[in-house]
């Protein structure tokens, strides 16, 4: 009866991989996802959608799990729905975390291996061992301070943050506050910056908000306990 237990849980681990598999396929060969004018096409191509801050969300979601940058989510989601759309896309990238942290759990060293393809694909300062020992030392600490930060993608902490022993609620909590501002900045830049015309002045604010936010992110940075030394 043990044999046939580990026998169905290791076909159902590879039915779920092979399905995982199938639709990142799909999503590459049929929508391009990873151009961007693609995405903005295929969005745009559903406005007139009665569904469509729904389907938005869902999208995202689905999306940005596969890798795709989640500022272009912060573009589309100004450009379709003024600032509510940091509301959309922020609730999109909290399911997404808490869908990839527990897939991460299940399929640790599978997961792991399409992690490192992703983020090795270029140089980086900081390797993902470092990232997973600075998560399980600091925890919510060091998740918030990932998700302030530009320098790792959304995807990777999702994924590294499951293979680690940090707890649910301090992952949640992290990415919560962590994203919070940076994507509501982004967003009100966004909004006031396609006004311009019609509001100069809420322009300037726009670029003001965000140029606070980026100099307070530049400046935590470079004193936090966080960071990498070089």
């Amino acid at each position: 009866e043990v044999l046939n237990l580990k026998k169905n849980r290791k076909m159902l681990k590879v039915l779920i991989i092979l399905g995982f598999l199938i639709v990142m396929i799909y999503l590459v060969k049929n929508l391009d996802i990873y151009n961007k004018e693609s995405i903005t096409d295929f969005f745009s191509n559903a406005d007139k959608n009665r569904n469509f801050t729904l389907f938005f969300i869902l999208l995202t979601t689905l999306f940005i799990t596969f890798f795709v940058p989640v500022t272009w989510f912060s573009v589309l989601g100004s450009f379709f729905f003024g600032l509510k759309g940091f509301i959309y896309v922020f609730l999109a990238c909290i399911i997404g975390s808490i869908g990839v942290f527990y897939i991460s759990k299940i399929f640790r060293d599978d997961v792991m291996k399409i992690v490192h393809k992703v983020y090795d694909r270029k140089p980086r300062k900081v390797n993902l061992d470092e990232i997973s020992k600075k998560i399980n030392k600091f925890g919510i600490g060091y998740i918030f301070f990932l998700r302030s930060m530009p320098f790792i993608p959304y995807s990777v902490v999702n994924c590294i943050s499951g293979v680690t022993s940090v707890k649910f609620k301090d992952y949640i909590l992290g990415t919560i506050f962590g994203m919070g501002p940076g994507l509501f900045t982004t967003s009100y830049f966004l909004v006031k910056a396609v006004n311009i015309k019609y509001n100069p002045m809420g322009a300037v604010w726009g670029v003001g908000i965000k140029l606070i936010y980026v100099f307070a992110v530049i400046m935590w940075y470079k004193k936090s306990k966080y960071r990498t030394k070089e």
